[in-house]
């Protein structure tokens, strides 16, 4: 009886197949929309954790804030503290400042970061060409400079390379070193790549108002932020006055950021529910009419002695049948979606376990929700009134 229910309902639905697929579309775009966003949202939650591992999920940022703005960290104290707390193994203290650079009659505004040797290694850093900053070049008026910066500042027939001068403020700096492309690190205030790093008795040369107001620093492998953060400021906090330390580590903000993405995740997947609503809306619009144009049929069906509920599964599975088609081609077309996302966004292709399944059921149970009203109205016919029909 199913087989034969399934076999004449597929027919019907071919013998008006223009109006079936207008039908079908709806359930194809709606379902494949929230199995796509699905994917979209699994895959910025895979990148977000790929670049956090790039970078370290061992990193600390500290920072010393006052009711003025920024406050200041005795450099002695930070030097210190890998002997004081043993469970951070790096720590580099830098200022944050801009100004112009010029070279070779170009200039652009830029970011100044003034380091110490240690921050190449705690906030890797590689290099492309050159060294970094050592110990012996604190009072040098040496530069390194990141790739985008390095960039900008060249021109066809004078490239920055190690060994240019730039001049920054009265000052003019030779360049030790270029810095490779880098990672968007979230955990660093500025972009690396559009950075100068100085030593830090050069950056306060050209810093307008320079305060030592930052660390970022690199924790043991089994050490834990929770157990780091209160010994750290118990080491620090006193020689902060009217400053407060505030320590930020990487596996908070992955946390957040991926609670972050799981919101993003569930908008989205709600907006793709809208488009597979209106694709059901479509099932009930075609079924409907499709009840209105075959009443002398149902009324001939019911007269020969179909039982009502014949008639109600019958049109049921004309719904079902829509939906599972439209379901496994929207996945068809989720995937496809989610590949186009990666390729467009440069992201690597990772899927969701739950995105095809729960697009597919989810499309299957709206396309048969409202199937069923159709359905209904046609099973509850008057069989004279629809014999009537012309």
């Amino acid at each position: 009886m199913i087989r034969q229910t399934l076999i004449e309902a597929a027919g019907n639905l071919l013998a008006v197949w223009s109006r079936s697929v207008l039908a079908l579309i709806g359930i194809v775009v709606g379902a494949g929309a929230v199995i796509a966003m699905l994917h979209a949202g699994a895959m910025a939650r895979q990148e977000t954790i790929r670049q956090f591992r790039q970078m370290g999920t061992d990193t600390l940022v500290l920072r010393a804030d006052s009711n003025q703005g920024m406050g200041n960290f005795r450099l002695g104290d930070i030097e210190s503290v890998p002997a004081q707390v043993p469970l951070v193994r790096e720590i580099a203290p830098f200022m944050i400042g801009g100004g112009t650079i010029g070279y070779e009659g170009r200039s652009r505004n830029a970011g100044f970061l003034g380091v110490t040797a240690d921050f190449a290694s705690v906030a890797r850093l590689p290099l492309a060409e050159g060294r970094f900053l050592s110990p012996f070049d604190r009072f040098e008026l040496l530069a390194v400079v990141g790739s985008d910066l390095a960039r900008q500042l060249s021109t066809p027939f004078a490239p920055l390379r190690v060994g240019s001068e730039i001049r920054v403020s009265r000052y003019v700096f030779t360049v030790a070193g270029i810095l490779e492309p880098a990672m968007m690190n979230p955990m660093l205030p500025v972009d690396v790549n559009g950075t100068l790093f100085l030593s830090l008795p050069n950056a306060r040369r050209v810093i307008s108002m320079p305060s030592l107001s930052m660390a970022v620093a690199r924790m043991a492998p089994d050490a834990d932020p929770e157990v780091v953060t209160p010994m750290l400021q118990q080491h620090l906090g006193p020689g902060l006055r009217d400053s407060r330390l505030s320590i930020m580590s990487a596996r908070q903000l992955i946390a957040g950021m991926n609670s972050q993405v799981q919101l993003v995740a569930m908008l989205l997947g709600a907006v793709g529910s809208i488009a597979l609503v209106l694709g059901g809306v479509g099932v009930m619009n075609i079924m409907l009419m499709s009840v209105a144009e075959r009443r002398r049929e149902i009324g001939i069906r019911l007269a020969i002695g179909a039982r009502r509920r014949d008639v109600r599964r019958l049109f049921l599975a004309e719904a079902l049948i829509l939906s599972l088609l439209g379901a496994l081609l929207g996945v068809a077309l989720g995937y496809a979606g989610g590949v186009g996302f990666a390729w467009m966004s440069g992201w690597e292709v990772s899927f969701s376990p739950v995105a095809a399944p729960l697009g597919a059921s989810v499309s299957i149970a709206v396309g048969v929700f409202f199937g069923f009203y159709p359905a209904v109205m046609a099973a509850r016919l008057d069989p004279i009134e629809a014999l009537r029909a012309e």
